[in-house]
């Protein structure tokens, strides 16, 4: 039997369900969002962990994942109400800089590129969306529009490295984008899931992506270069993806 940890530390304050945490790029902040309509943001004292800030005024509905930008001075959230709030410091205390819309639904997720001048975000609308962004100006503008899914989109997912990006569904498929000239395209569908895809993500490397779906499947796909000792066919630039 493996052993049981004890729990570091115990956050509380969000009333109704905590649906996401994201680590600053430093570890020495967590953001949390939930049902409660509220982003807070701990930090850690000595031993101890504290509520640092509470956002209360970017979304009017249930606030379903945060994430931090690479550089760190930047956090999105997603939420039901169809927007995504960016939140910076920059006046010494955190404040919604910008306001995503374009969803026609709830949106699920948002993730940031490596480099963070992109972001992607999808919806219970069935599309994916990427956005450019211009720190100077605190603007992001649509790059993207993607109506690859079928079904509402669960997650999406940057590479650790590469501007490529991963997303998931209730069509049971996972699929991968690349910018392709002034547009983004897929390049890899993943069809092994037998029901809804909930999540991705990426290893360190970037050479395997894990997916975990209502079918009770976890599955680790592996990704196979032009060239590779396996003789594992590949279409021109792109890797093969097998499960």
């Amino acid at each position: 039997m493996p052993e049981l940890q004890e729990p570091v530390s115990v956050l509380t304050g969000h009333s109704g369900k905590v649906w996401n945490c994201s680590w600053h790029p430093s570890g020495d902040m967590l953001a949390t969002c939930g049902e409660d309509k509220t982003v807070r943001i701990w930090g850690k004292q000595g031993d101890s962990w504290s509520l640092k800030t509470l956002l209360t005024e970017g979304h009017t509905r249930t606030i379903r994942q945060v994430c931090w930008s690479p550089c760190g001075n930047y956090l999105a959230s997603a939420s039901f109400d169809g927007t995504v709030a960016v939140w910076d410091n920059k006046s010494g205390e955190f404040e919604c800089g910008a306001s995503l819309e374009g969803h026609e639904n709830e949106v699920k997720s948002v993730s940031w590129s490596p480099g963070g001048e992109f972001l992607a975000t999808c919806s219970r609308d069935k599309s994916v969306w990427v956005w450019d962004v211009d720190y100077d100006d605190d603007e992001y503008s649509c790059a993207s529009v993607l109506h690859s899914h079928t079904q509402d989109v669960k997650s999406v997912v940057w590479h650790p490295e590469l501007p490529i990006f991963a997303s998931c569904s209730y069509d049971n498929s996972i699929k991968m984008y690349k910018e392709d000239g002034d547009d983004w395209t897929v390049v890899t569908t993943l069809t092994s899931h037998t029901n809804t895809v909930w999540d991705v993500a990426w290893d360190t490397s970037g050479d395997r992506l894990a997916s975990c779906s209502e079918d009770t499947s976890v599955k680790i796909w592996q990704s196979y270069k032009p060239g590779n000792n396996q003789n594992i066919q590949t279409s021109g630039t792109d890797p093969t993806w097998k499960c």
